[in-house]
């Protein structure tokens, strides 16, 4: 479910810098000033990502459940 919505995400984002490119003409930023929006945007994004991973692994909910037989299935190799 959580990999469906950040596509979804995703393609939304897209769609709407797509849309708004025309909006920014005006803008025209220096070499430094694009280094900085742009190492800005990835740290954002970094540090989200931590916490949702952070959060994930706090609650337990990246581990598999063992007893879950399609689970056994798989690490025994029956297919």
């Amino acid at each position: 479910m959580l990999h469906r919505l950040l596509i979804a995400t995703s393609f939304a984002l897209s769609g709407v810098l797509a849309t708004t490119g025309s909006a920014f003409a005006a803008f025209d930023p220096s070499r430094d000033e694009l280094m900085g929006i742009m190492g800005a945007v990835i740290g954002i994004t970094l540090a989200v990502l931590t916490l949702i991973y952070a959060v994930k692994w706090y609650f337990g909910w990246d581990r598999q459940d063992p007893d879950n037989p399609d689970l056994k299935d798989y690490l025994s190799g029956h297919h």
